[in-house]
């Protein structure tokens, strides 16, 4: 999978960075693609805004604003906590970056994701560019800075 991680300066802030990814062949992000296609869940949108913002203006990314495990303990990706039933994935690096991807809505009597094919393609599409991710970083290709700032070599 190749794709091009792009810093969202519009949410980016004094306490955190947020980035997100564009997939080859694609001309926004996911987080972009994220908000174009669930518009119609306008509150739940507008409690993740507020979140970003408040991690990037005032709190940096806080790990409790994160719910780990949604994919294989191991994989690094991460859900946002009381998002309503919207689910916005991401990978969680320290309080000063977050990379925030792709989800979408979760019906309330669906239990998990992968009982919920379009929200399953969008969480198994996030745990592979974490996995491309931190294969990255182990290769030495990435490096996420303290400040929140990425080297990608």
């Amino acid at each position: 999978m190749k794709f091009e991680i792009k810093e969202v300066k519009s949410l980016t802030g004094a306490k955190a960075r947020i980035y997100s990814v564009i997939l080859d062949g694609e001309d926004k992000t996911l987080l972009e693609q994220f908000f174009n296609e669930n518009v119609k869940y306008i509150k739940d949108l507008n409690k993740i805004l507020y979140k970003i913002h408040t991690m990037a203006q005032d709190t940096g990314c806080r790990k409790s604003y994160f719910k780990e495990g949604e994919g294989a303990w191991a994989d690094g990706m991460v859900a946002l906590r009381g998002t309503g039933h919207l689910r916005l994935y991401g990978i969680y690096f320290h309080d000063a970056v977050i990379l925030l991807g792709s989800g979408g809505y979760k019906p309330p009597e669906i239990a998990a994701y992968e009982d919920y094919p379009p929200l399953n393609a969008k969480a198994q599409q996030m745990k592979a560019i974490a996995k491309e991710i931190y294969t990255m970083i182990v290769a030495k290709e990435l490096k996420v800075n303290e400040d929140g700032t990425l080297d990608v070599f």
